[in-house]
């Protein structure tokens, strides 16, 4: 009865030993797929993708975006522009220069050739070469840094970047793209300048449309209440009087925002014209 016992315990600490060996390499298996299989097969993980047209803080007086994207796997070509925007006025744009770190994640270790062109204070152009079709992701470190740190009362850009992921997708294809000029890229600029005017003048627009509702809504109010005046006392229409002061000078606030509204949209059409004239003289 002893011996029989001692069989079962040890057939139940076989059975336990089994099991959990069975689950160990099931977890080992699994990190293997998980972690190591994408390094010997060649795959990727997911890298956040940098997003258009959003700021990201470079320093307490510095943000930046990535405003456009374009890759040629042909001729092996990345295209980044960058927006260059003051947080404080305390930062010097002009005294800045941008430095990028790109490598792409399969594969390849050392930084890739990039060629910057700064358009000005506010927006420069990045061309990577050396980007083989199946790069999977690209990585790229903005840097900033003062060409004279030494006129800065405080180097605040120091240790200071940013990191970007470009992850490859048809999306950012363009076969046609190629190292351009200095002026081929000041030309884009002037179209982008003006692309965001011509979106400022529409959202201004309506603005004018929303204040021309509000007048129509204010005078059917105004319309309403006088009519209803027929029917009060005096002391009754002397409250509804101060109403009606209220609604005209609610009006009153709609037209000033009309007038300040179409000077801005005057404004705005100048300035894609004053562009027009400086591309004519790039």
């Amino acid at each position: 009865m002893e011996k029989q016992i001692k069989l079962k315990n040890k057939r139940k600490k076989m059975s336990s030993s089994k099991i959990y060996t069975t689950t160990f390499g099931a977890f080992i298996f699994g990190f293997f797929i998980i972690f190591i299989s994408p390094m010997i097969t060649g795959g990727t993980y997911k890298y956040g993708e940098a997003k258009l047209n959003e700021y990201e803080t470079l320093s307490n007086g510095l943000q930046i975006a990535l405003v456009k994207k374009e890759y040629n796997p042909e001729k092996q070509l990345m295209r980044l522009d960058f927006s260059i925007k003051e947080s404080q006025s305390i930062t010097s744009l002009s005294d800045i220069k941008y430095e990028l770190i790109s490598r792409y994640i399969k594969g390849k270790k050392s930084p890739l050739k990039t060629e910057i062109t700064q358009l000005n204070d506010n927006y420069f152009v990045a061309i990577i070469k050396g980007i083989p079709e199946g790069y999977a992701v690209l990585s790229t470190t903005i840097v900033p840094k003062y060409v004279h740190p030494e006129l800065q009362q405080v180097n605040d850009l120091e240790d200071k970047s940013v990191k970007i992921y470009i992850n490859e997708t048809d999306k950012i294809i363009n076969q046609n793209l190629k190292e351009g000029k200095e002026s081929d890229y000041k030309n884009e600029y002037i179209d982008y300048e003006q692309q965001g005017l011509k979106e400022e003048i529409a959202t201004t627009e309506k603005e004018i449309e929303t204040n021309k509702l509000g007048i129509i809504e204010v005078e059917k109010k105004i319309s309403e209440l006088e009519n209803e005046m027929k029917y009060q006392t005096e002391e009754e229409k002397i409250s509804s009087q101060t109403q009606l002061n209220d609604y005209k000078t609610s009006i009153q606030k709609y037209e000033n925002d009309i007038e300040t509204c179409n000077e801005k949209i005057d404004g705005l059409n100048k300035k894609i014209q004053l562009l027009e004239e400086k591309r004519n003289n790039i």
